[in-house]
């Protein structure tokens, strides 16, 4: 009886299981594929803010090169 589930369980998962899984991950993939208002809204604050904080460390950069020119280089 065993000889014969084995096979029967196992074509049944090969070619119902399987395709199913993968059929069904693929259509999630699909659904939520695309990006949202939200977050490119969100993803344009971020950029701006990293662009503000690179000014404000360029600016301190410079002062602190107009008051110790070696300052980079460790001394």
């Amino acid at each position: 009886m065993e000889d014969i589930l084995v096979p029967i369980f196992v074509c049944g998962f090969l070619f119902i299981g399987m395709p199913w899984l993968i059929l069904h991950y693929v259509t999630q993939w699909k659904r939520a594929g695309g990006i949202t208002r939200e977050d490119e809204n969100l993803l344009g604050e971020l950029y701006e803010t990293a662009r503000r904080l690179d000014d404000r460390l360029n600016s301190i950069e410079r002062i602190i090169a107009a008051d110790n020119p070696n300052w980079k280089s460790g001394g």
